[in-house]
C-alpha cells in the first residue's frame, strides 16, 4: 500500500514541477511604469482611481467615486458600452502610451463621467518621482483643456 502512495506522490510532484516549468511570469515593470501604476486620489473631491498597465498601455478605472456621483450609481449619461454601467469599476482612461523614455503618457482618452460621459483626449505626466500625476483632458489641442493633479495613495 505504501508503494502505491509513494508512486502517486511522485506523479503529483512531477506534474507540479512540469506545470511550473511552463508557467509564464508577467514581465517586470520598468521604472516609468512603476511610477504611474497605482491608486490615486483625484483631489478636490474627485474620487479615487486606479491606473494599471496592460500590454504596455495605461488604463484607469474608478475605485471610489466623488460625492458628486453615487458609488452605487450608474452612468446613465454615458454612450455605448458604458451606458448604465456602474461607476465603480468603470474604465474611464485608456490607450495611454509612454512618450519615448519620458515620464509622459499620451495618446489616450478620458471618459468625463461628470459631463454626460463625453470622451476627451488626454495626457498624463508623472511628477515628484511618482508621488503625483498631472492628468490633462482636452478637446483638439492640449492648450484647450484642463489639468488635475492626483496624489498617490499606494
Amino acid at each position: 500500500m505504501t508503494k502505491k502512495i509513494a508512486i502517486c506522490i511522485m506523479f503529483a510532484l512531477v506534474a507540479l514541477l512540469g506545470t511550473a516549468a511552463f508557467a509564464q511570469t508577467a514581465p517586470a515593470l520598468t521604472p516609468a511604469q512603476k511610477a504611474i501604476v497605482g491608486t490615486w486620489d483625484e483631489q478636490n473631491g474627485g474620487g479615487i482611481a486606479e491606473l494599471f498597465i496592460k500590454d504596455g498601455v495605461i488604463y484607469g478605472k474608478i475605485v471610489h467615486t466623488s460625492p458628486k456621483l453615487d458609488n452605487n450609481g450608474v452612468c446613465s449619461k454615458c454612450d455605448g458600452a458604458r451606458k448604465n454601467q456602474p461607476y465603480v469599476g468603470m474604465v474611464i482612461m485608456y490607450g495611454f502610451k509612454q512618450v519615448g523614455t519620458t515620464d509622459v503618457w499620451a495618446g489616450g482618452s478620458i471618459v468625463d463621467v461628470y459631463n454626460a460621459g463625453r470622451v476627451v483626449s488626454g495626457k498624463i505626466t508623472v511628477e515628484k518621482g511618482g508621488a503625483e500625476v498631472t492628468v490633462r483632458g482636452f478637446i483638439g489641442s492640449p492648450m484647450l483643456g484642463e489639468s488635475h493633479t492626483w496624489k498617490r495613495i499606494k
